[in-house]
């Protein structure tokens, strides 16, 4: 019936003439499955009300949380996938998005009233917004409800009003409002989006549907107010006559498209005309510019040979008189205006008219030198030759032989330290100009040349002040070096190595960080080459981005170079404390590519952070590929981007306030998140290339060392980067050769040692919060193995988590070593390292199962139990009970129970005997019958040990708790385990003597299972007194020495079975002649009198036990109640 519906559908489009591809609500059958007209036309009304509030408002409006109380639930379910429910069905999860955007426009819409005049203002400084549009974006929805209004004519007057209502009230530019919600435009914006709303609004009146459906008055008003109303009038005009002829006959039809094809040829040549004039007048404006040199400012000509040229055909513009220092002043120049003057005027683009002439170093230090024409003889001038003559300025001159005398004399005057302060700021600007002319070079090897030359002035110009253009750069790399430092500690180290690095040589601190600064679009080489004005600032198609490209020719690298090649001094001194330098420049450099991406964390939503943070991040791990020789600081300073728990925790908090958050905040959080977490990788992959790409062996152990440390959580990061870190540990780094896999275990045994060493330093401190805490409750019975491994207290459980991870990272690498599973309980067992060793067994299970699969559970066994000494025996013992569990629902293998008794028959304890302990783990697997014969040696051990074993025997078997087992073929026992009821029958029917055990430990063993009532429930013990009594009846087995005494201890213990012990199991005693046997005999008196003497409900059945006595055994039942 669908696939007819469809085909009828596809048939009406024919018919029509239409595309089969064509979608229209017309096609829609009613009653669709999945998708109705119904649904679809709710979403289309939720989706235009949003776009016009967009659209009037310049933003969303901040959803209010209680506007619709079921919000929050569609909208989960959406985003988890759930089905069911309120948000199961596709068109209510869209409609749940996007309602509460259009419901929150109504609401501020319906409060908006009208004034006389027509206008629809609204106030948005009293509204709260979670975003505000863009440029594109007010593009986007202008553009979205034209294309609306024309294509869907219902929607055309309401698109009218929209587009004409924000017409008359536009967004504006206002550079001193404190109010974000007025508009977060520029200038340029504010009036690209006005231009473009009455262009649309043009457009709209011009077309027939204006006058169809009345929408035309709104955009005729609309366009007066903004002073278009002659356009305004003309549209209408076309737009009625547009509508008229769609109801005219042919002929009118006809003169009209004659009509409009003459008055388009006249408008063409028109336009055509004026454009030619319009251009003839702009092209002789630019050129008569272009003779004086003039245009968008001065021009710089590309090379110096156009240079000379512009300034001799600018001479003659020079004025007669000489203008002053700044306009109307009149201060007089002392330099004579000459052809260097005019250069100097001319490539500084004017910026030398208004310098301080007492600065001998400008133009590069051509300001102190004087050329005179000492030749004038008439031979060189036929020959066009001159002899020129260079001189020093008088007063630099002084000034320099001054400042030498004071250094000699140890006087320094005021005229020397001028001078010395010259000299360096000459040094600084002549520094900036090459940094900044090789980093917009267009030539890869002019920048590579500049980038040298400036990398071996940096570390010559020591202590030399950076200028204002890259001043930035410096104070960059301060703030990065500190904040590497108090992220070391807490408190801020005044005496940082790196900070006093950064101030003793500052122009090597701002080169390091110049690339990082100029990509992030604020402060660096694009802002810098706008201000110094120089011939290569302006040249089309310079190169402004940044240099982050990883290749051994940046700035950066070149600095590196430099300190790494001034190491190698001839002096032993010198190369050391040259070498120091490159271990503090290279931490500089990281510590600016680390500062960069916590700058976009703690504000993802700055593009310029983000795109310095991307561009710092992603070269990285080729910077440190490139650099000559990489140090363990600088390797821990990269893996601080790890960190990014704060972003993780933002996004989380977001998420879980979902219903108070837009979603594009949600989406937002997410992508900060996915960005943290990329440049968090590129560290990891800069320590993979380091440990695999390196040649000298401590650097790779530095790098897998930070990368251990990561994965065992010593350095910080995030859950997710943790698994990424065990990851290039585990698959990339270990199976890569031998000796990166002998450098990981190196790695995480001292990690291992460093845990074992932070819980033996918090062992007290752990002790006395586990004794408060346990003073506190009532009952602490902590026998349970999985209560036992728990944390007690707070300060434990922190503890717990601290080891964790280097033991699990540990583990780990023990299945692929089995060898060092031995180093492992050997670490865990030292004393007071209580919490590492707690740690270890709650993750032994993942040790065993995986080696069990890798290696065979039996033959791990075996050689673990070879490998450790006395004082590591319960961490194997936790090894052997977890091999044991390997296999889900399986009892352990034949193989594994001979190797658990081949271990027990190798580690006898210090009498020569078995210890138990060693097959308790396999019990569960092993036949009946062996564990009856075991049962011995389970009761002569302590009894932790011996109520462990009888929880591992029936911990398979708790169906069958209550049931005493019958073999199907004795000759072939087949019963694996023992149930509780067999064990209490087992532990009866014991030969004591003839094991050699004493009585009294025979009878405690009996006694210990009664008091465990957790386990030995009354039913239990009702099961086995039913079993070895009714055996009694039937002849089959006589009554164990102490059954009579379990039968009192069950009256004193369980008084929900006295009424079964009077009614059932007294008399049948009685009736299999218990009175046979003085010492049973005597128990049962025992028990009646205490049953007598209680005197409870349904007790009284005892009295027709006694009755039916013997008249001798009557009698001395009687004798002994009443003594």
């Amino acid at each position: 019936q669908q696939g007819g519906d469809v085909g009828g559908a596809q048939q009406q489009s024919r018919r029509r003439g239409q595309n089969l591809d064509d979608f229209s609500l017309e096609d829609l059958p009613t009653g669709h499955p999945i998708i109705t007209r119904e649904s679809l036309e709710e979403i289309g009304e939720y989706a235009f009300t949003t776009l016009r509030g967009l659209t009037i408002i310049g933003g969303q409006v901040k959803i209010d949380s209680n506007l619709l109380p079921d919000i929050l639930s569609s909208t989960q379910g959406f985003f988890e996938g759930g089905g069911g429910g309120y948000g199961s069905s596709p068109s209510t999860q869209i409609v749940s998005i996007i309602k509460p955007a259009a419901l929150a426009y109504l609401e501020v819409e319906s409060s908006v009233m009208e004034s006389e005049g027509g206008e629809f203002k609204i106030d948005r400084r009293d509204l709260e917004l979670d975003f505000s549009l863009s440029q594109k974006s007010y593009a986007l929805t202008i553009n979205a409800v034209s294309m609306l209004a024309t294509n869907r004519p219902i929607f055309f007057k309401d698109s009218a009003t929209c587009l004409a209502r924000r017409t008359m009230d536009p967004p504006t530019y206002d550079d001193s409002a404190s109010n974000s919600n007025i508009s977060s435009l520029s200038k340029t914006a504010v009036t690209g989006v006005q231009s473009h709303l009455k262009a649309s609004c043009l457009t709209l009146l011009r077309h027939s549907l204006s006058v169809t459906s009345g929408g035309w008055e709104t955009l005729h008003r609309a366009l007066s107010s903004v002073g278009m109303e002659l356009q305004a009038n003309k549209a209408y005009a076309a737009a009625k006559q547009q509508a008229a002829l769609k109801t005219a006959g042919r002929a009118a039809r006809n003169r009209a498209a004659i009509f409009y094809e003459w008055d388009q040829s006249e408008e063409v040549k028109r336009v055509s005309k004026r454009q030619r004039a319009t251009d003839d007048a702009l092209a002789q404006m630019r050129a008569a510019k272009a003779a004086k040199g003039l245009g968008n400012g001065v021009q710089l000509p590309a090379s110096m040979v156009d240079a000379c040229e512009l300034v001799l055909l600018n001479l003659r513009y020079l004025p007669s008189q000489r203008p002053g220092a700044g306009g109307s002043s009149s201060v007089t120049r002392k330099k004579p205006i000459n052809l260097d003057f005019v250069v100097d005027a001319v490539m500084t683009n004017g910026a030398s008219l208004v310098a301080d002439e007492s600065r001998w170093y400008d133009r590069n230090g051509g300001a102190a030198w004087s050329m005179t024409v000492t030749s004038e003889d008439k031979t060189s001038v036929a020959e066009g030759k001159k002899d020129v003559c260079f001189k020093l300025e008088s007063k630099a001159l002084q000034a320099a032989s001054l400042a030498r005398e004071g250094k000699e004399g140890g006087k320094e005057s005021d005229e020397a330290k001028i001078f010395v302060d010259q000299c360096q700021t000459a040094a600084s600007d002549a520094f900036s100009r090459i940094v900044l002319r090789a980093s917009s070079a267009r030539s890869k090897s002019l920048g590579d040349i500049g980038n040298q030359i400036a990398a071996r002035l940096a570390w010559t110009l020591r202590g030399v002040q950076p200028s204002s253009a890259l001043k930035s750069s410096l104070d960059f790399s301060v703030e990065s070096v500190s904040r590497a430092t108090q992220s070391d500690s807490n408190e801020k180290d005044t005496n940082n190595p790196l900070i006093e690095f950064a101030k003793d040589r500052p122009l090597v601190a701002s080169c390091l960080a110049l690339d990082i600064v100029s990509s992030g679009g604020s402060g660096g080489v694009n802002a810098v080459n706008n201000n110094t004005g120089g011939a290569g600032s302006q040249q089309k198609g310079t190169p402004t981005g940044s240099t982050l490209a990883g290749s051994a020719s940046s700035l950066a690298n070149r600095i590196l170079n430099e300190a790494y090649m001034q190491s190698f001094g001839s002096e032993q001194d010198c190369a050391d404390t040259n070498k120091e330098l490159y271990a503090k420049s290279l931490d500089v450099f990281v510590s600016s590519v680390v500062h960069a991406c916590n700058r976009a964390n703690e504000k993802p939503n700055d593009n310029d952070r983000k795109r310095a943070a991307t561009l710092a991040a992603s070269s990285m791990p080729q910077q440190l590929a490139v650099v000559p020789s990489a140090t363990p600081s600088a390797f821990r300073i990269a893996s601080s981007l790890c960190d990014i728990d704060a972003v993780n925790k933002k996004a989380a908090d977001i998420a879980r306030k979902a219903s108070h958050q837009t979603i594009a905040a949600s989406s937002a959080a997410h992508a900060a998140k996915a960005a943290a977490e990329t440049r968090a990788t590129k560290a990891l992959l800069a320590l993979r290339d380091a440990a695999i790409q390196r040649s000298k062996p401590d650097m790779r152990r530095s790098a897998v060392d930070c990368a251990v440390a990561i994965t065992a959580g010593r350095l910080p990061g995030s859950p997710s980067v943790e698994d990424k870190a065990l990851k290039l540990v585990m698959n990339v780094l270990f199976p890569k050769s031998t000796e990166l896999a002998n450098a990981v275990v190196s790695s995480a045994t001292e990690e291992l040692e460093r845990a074992a060493m932070y819980a033996i330093e918090n062992y007290e401190k752990i002790q006395r919060a586990n004794k408060a805490v346990l003073a506190k409750k009532k009952s602490g019975d902590h026998y349970n193995n999985k209560n036992a491994l728990q944390p007690i207290s707070d300060e434990e459980n922190v503890a717990m988590e601290r080891v964790r991870k280097p033991a699990v990272l540990f583990m780990a690498l023990c299945v692929r070593r089995p060898e060092i599973i031995v180093t492992l309980m050997r670490v865990s067992s030292k004393e007071g390292a209580d919490v590492l060793s707690k740690a270890v067994r709650n993750n032994m299970y993942k040790l065993a199962g995986t080696a069990a699969k890798k290696h065979g559970a039996a033959a791990i066994a075996l050689r673990v139990s070879d490998m450790i000494q006395e004082k590591e025996i319960p961490l194997l013992l936790a090894f052997l009970d977890n091999l044991a569990q390997s296999s889900d629902n399986a009892l352990p293998s034949q193989e594994l129970i001979d190797a658990c008794h081949e271990i027990q028959r190798k580690r006898l304890d210090a009498k020569g005997k078995k210890d138990a302990r060693y097959v308790i783990p396999i019990v569960s697997g092993v036949k009946r019958e062996e564990l009856v014969g075991k049962l011995p040696e389970f009761v002569s051990a302590d009894d932790r040990v011996f109520k462990a074993a009888l929880i591992r025997m029936s911990e398979r078997l708790g169906r069958h708790a209550l049931v005493f087992r019958d073999e199907p073929d004795k000759e072939n026992p087949s019963l694996n385990g023992m149930t509780l009821c067999e064990q209490m029958v087992f532990l009866h029917r014991l030969d004591f003597r003839g094991v050699g055990l004493p009585q009294k430990r025979y009878l405690e063993a009996i006694r210990n299972c009664l008091e465990e009532d957790e386990i030995f429930t009354d039913r239990v013990i009702m099961a086995a007194l039913d079993y070895m009594s009714g055996a009694f009846l039937a002849g089959e087995d006589g009554l164990p020495l102490a059954y009579m005494r379990t039968i009192i201890l069950t009256c004193s213990k369980h008084e929900s079975l006295h009424s079964w012990i009077c009614h059932v199991l007294l008399p049948r005693l009685i009736e299999g002649k218990i009175y046979t046997d003085r010492r049973q005999w005597e128990g049962w008196m025992r028990c009646a009198k205490m049953l007598e003497n209680t005197g409870a409900a349904g007790v009284s059945s005892i009295k027709e036990a006694i009755q039916n006595l013997p008249e001798e055994q009557l009698e001395m039942y009687l004798a002994i109640r009443n003594a």
